[in-house]
């Protein structure tokens, strides 16, 4: 529901107010918007560069995004680092290699799960027998007919509980294998209902464990084991469809006994499941490296760079007018130093076996992406040549004094060689510590040497365990992955790096924009009210005015007819 009121020339109705113009016949409506236009267009302004703005900060974080991923990627392939709790990368990864002497691979025989920490190594392997759950069955009869039978009886395995089970005369054999089934929780027993032919049933138990021998005994009243065939009248099972054993396998020749067939503390880091019995067989089991975790982490890798890649190509676009309105970080200076600096790490070449992608199969295409050109060259390396691959992607850290140890390394230096004096106090102390007898280059925190950020050694930490001030020779050469991750970092940090800093510039000018706008809004409505004002009191003044003129008009036009 609207009201409305009038109160001279300005017109309330609703929230709104405008003039009524009757007595001038101006649109003074269209007169005050295009004043107010006037004084919001630089609003106007405003707003449009802070959705350009935004538009930055949203291809900024696709940046950030993509180059994370790419880090994410590599990372799996750089020098772990130390001062994380976890600390393994692709190279530490390892697998179970089977090959079994009739010429299989071993895998009908033996399953393997290999943890990082398993040593390489070579291991024999024979299943002997592999472990079963006994099974006892009773005499073939009606599962639908009541048995007429009234007692309880006892069931469990060996060593275990057992559980009494209450028989009446109106139950059949279906129903005596519901109530072992209500209790096999508590029994390690269950019941299987085999159909043999139309309403005739046998009735399975079977132990839920390995290498235990199944109990049943009578508790009360009638014989219900023996009635329906399950035990003689010696009282002993009448037909035993598989005994319980144990599983037994040598491992190189030593011969080991347990109750079940997983093996997870045979062997430190390999736990073996054992599938069926190879007698007569020896399975070699080859502890390695994972050598398709480092081949999915390198393409991994390929596709991560190649997605920003493609999105830093469409930032350099232009249309056939040379305009790049669809390019918003075109001529970006971040971007383009990110870029340029990426690109050199990649196109980068060094010694050794591995000395760069190529040695990798791995090459530029026209248009900068990274493909994996030579797969063969790719799998021989991984699988003939593992180190230099290792040596190409990771750090390599030499210390005179194993007791230096390198915690963290976001160091952005190519290669770094030094020694470290070390001054130790009576009482086992670090006090301070010099870099080829120069100070300021690292702090001591404990037993920690962090390196000075803005020096050379910004990035590095070291731990050091020591009860003597000594002099230690220290060689770092960055790999491949670790110079990636610490570039990638620096520019794609969510919290401090380059990118973020950007970001957060932006959102900080955009706040500012934002402000003005509003403030320059806010005044032009202050100045839309006083025009309101003026131009209703000049409605007013002009409806004054007409109703003088007719008052004029009506005195002179009777002074004229009493003239006549």
């Amino acid at each position: 529901m609207s009201t409305s009121s009038v109160s001279g020339a300005v017109v309330t109705s609703s929230s709104s107010i405008y003039i009524s113009s009757i007595s001038s016949g101006l649109d003074t409506g269209s007169l005050i918007e295009a004043a107010v236009s006037q004084k919001t267009a630089r609003a106007d302004s405003i707003d449009v560069r802070i959705a350009e703005n935004e538009a930055v900060i949203t291809a900024y974080e696709s940046v950030q995004t993509m180059a994370q991923a790419i880090a994410d990627a590599v990372e799996a392939l750089a020098t772990p680092d130390y001062s994380a709790l976890g600390n393994d990368n692709a190279f530490d990864a390892k697998e179970g290699y089977m090959s079994a002497s009739d010429g299989s691979d071993g895998t009908g025989y033996l399953a393997v799960s290999v943890d990082n920490d398993a040593i390489i190594a070579s291991y024999d392997v024979e299943v002997v027998q592999i472990a079963k759950a006994m099974k006892v069955a009773s005499s073939v009869q009606s599962g639908t007919t009541a048995l007429a039978q009234t007692g309880s009886f006892t069931i469990g395995l060996s060593g275990g509980d057992s559980v009494e089970i209450a028989v009446t005369s109106d139950m059949t054999l279906s129903d005596i294998a519901d109530a072992i089934n209500d209790e096999s929780a508590n029994t390690g027993v269950g019941a299987i209902l085999i159909k043999v032919s139309t309403d005739q049933y046998q009735l399975v138990l079977a132990a839920q464990d390995t290498a235990v021998d199944i109990e049943v005994g009578v508790a009360s009243g009638d014989d219900i084991m023996q009635t329906i065939g399950i035990t003689d009248s010696a009282g002993d099972f009448a037909t035993v469809s598989q005994a319980a054993q144990s599983a037994i396998v040598k491992v190189d020749g030593v011969e080991i006994t347990q109750s079940d067939n997983e093996l997870d503390d045979i062997i430190p880091g390999i736990s073996i499941s054992l599938l069926a019995a190879s007698s007569g067989t020896t399975i070699t089991l080859e502890i390695g490296v994972d050598s398709s975790a480092v081949k999915t982490t390198i393409t991994d890798f390929i596709e991560a760079y190649n997605e920003l890649r493609t999105f830093i190509t469409t930032q350099q676009a232009v249309d056939e007018d040379g305009a790049a309105d669809d390019a918003v970080l075109f001529a970006d200076a971040l971007l383009r130093n990110l870029n340029a600096t990426l690109y050199s790490i990649l196109n980068a070449t060094g010694s050794g076996d591995i000395g760069g992608l190529a040695d990798l199969g791995i090459v530029f295409n026209d248009d900068n992406t990274l493909s994996l050109d030579d797969e063969t060259t790719l799998d021989s390396a991984i699988l003939s040549n593992l180190s230099a691959v290792q040596s190409f992607f990771e750090t390599t850290f030499e210390a005179s004094d194993s007791n230096l140890v390198l915690m963290n390394n976001d160091n952005m230096q190519a290669s770094l060689s030094f020694t470290l004096n070390v001054t130790v106090d009576g009482d086992g102390a670090i006090t301070d510590v010099l870099v080829n007898g120069e100070s300021g280059c690292f702090t001591v925190s404990g037993n920690r040497l962090v390196g000075v950020e803005g020096t050379i050694y910004e990035g590095l930490t070291f731990a050091l365990v020591t009860d003597s001030s000594t002099s230690i020779d220290v060689s770092i050469t960055q790999g491949f992955a670790n110079k990636l991750v610490n570039l990638l970092n620096e520019y794609a940090d969510t919290s401090s790096g380059l990118i973020q800093q950007h970001i957060d510039n932006i959102t900080d000018r955009n706040a500012d924009l934002s402000d003005r706008a509003d403030r320059i809004r806010e005044r032009a409505e202050d100045y839309r009210t006083k025009l309101v004002d003026k131009y209703a009191t000049m409605e007013i003044e002009v409806q004054a005015a007409k109703l003088l003129q007719q008052q004029i008009d009506a005195i002179l036009g009777g002074g004229s007819d009493d003239d006549d």
